[in-house]
């Protein structure tokens, strides 16, 4: 080739390559995306620094996710897992890796502090999703589960299974969950809690949990007076409808096609910005399915 022509095609190369936007770490590593947030909820990516969280926002994996004593936020990942995370709370997404094609994948996160459910999508079903805590390790197959990390002292007073409880509490609402730690593992079923109050002390057998607690656990994970979630409409009792919670005989309540918290903005799960048959549907459904042992169906 001549020179003159060679040298022309590098320029015409090089003047190419420029003109393409490169593929960044966070395009090629979207995890999930933030479907509701009450401020002031932040995440911070690797190497990167904290941004607030707004609706419709991507998250990447390894992102670490901060809530203040006011913030809460749910984040929906590509197999319709949801992760509610609630006030004062520090979550960070491990690993996130999903072949919607053959409905497999690989979700890894870890709870630094605060109270979080989580409620699996396709990858549960399939591979299970792990779940690590300063003192345990979750997995989680086919359904919901609560953990809260550290128990406030004085939590579930009126529970006696929580008198002088530490550590970390965990309620199981759909599916099993396992939890293990240095001693060994018990088996979680739907309607049923413990607490792990250290890596290598024996894990308690498990209990039914109470109204009283579930409701305390409750009140962490919904929207206070005034926040919405980031929504800009507010539900109604006929989107409370279509959804699923317009009468005493419909709703979440025992459907494993939707379980608490599956709802893609969280009107009805976390944040309750709207009706009264929203807000009051939802959360009756979470503490009936919790504390009725209803809804096993996810195996």
């Amino acid at each position: 080739m001549h020179p003159h022509i060679r040298s022309y095609m590098s320029s015409l190369l090089t003047v190419l390559l420029s003109t393409v936007a490169p593929i960044t770490r966070v395009d090629a590593q979207n995890a999930g995306r933030v479907v509701a947030v009450n401020p002031d909820a932040t995440g911070t990516p690797p190497g990167g620094g904290s941004r607030t969280l707004t609706v419709g926002g991507n998250l990447v994996y390894k992102e670490k996710i901060q809530t203040s004593a006011v913030g809460s936020t749910q984040i929906l990942f590509p197999d319709s897992s949801t992760l509610n995370v609630g006030r004062n709370s520090s979550v960070t997404i491990d690993e996130y890796v999903y072949d919607p094609n053959a409905g497999t994948g690989k979700m890894v996160a870890s709870v630094g502090k605060g109270v979080l459910r989580f409620v699996g999508g396709q990858i549960s079903h399939t591979a299970g999703v792990t779940i690590q805590t300063p003192v345990s390790s979750l997995g989680v197959r086919g359904g919901s589960v609560t953990i809260m990390y550290p128990i406030p002292p004085g939590f579930g007073g009126g529970d006696p299974n929580l008198a002088n409880a530490k550590g970390e509490l965990v309620i199981g609402h759909v599916g099993v969950t396992v939890i293990s730690n240095n001693t060994g593992s018990v088996t979680l079923q739907p309607g049923y809690a413990t607490f792990v109050t250290g890596p290598n002390d024996p894990i308690p057998p498990p209990f039914k949990i109470s109204d009283l607690t579930l409701s305390q656990i409750l009140s962490l994970l919904t929207s206070k007076p005034g926040q919405t979630g980031g929504a800009v409409d507010l539900p109604t009792d006929q989107m409370a409808t279509r959804q699923g919670f317009g009468g005493p005989t419909t709703g979440n309540l025992n459907n494993p096609a939707n379980p608490p918290g599956t709802d893609p903005l969280g009107y009805f799960s976390i944040f309750n910005g709207g009706s009264s048959v929203a807000k009051n549907k939802a959360q009756g459904d979470q503490t009936t399915q919790t504390t009725g042992g209803g809804g096993g169906g996810y195996r």
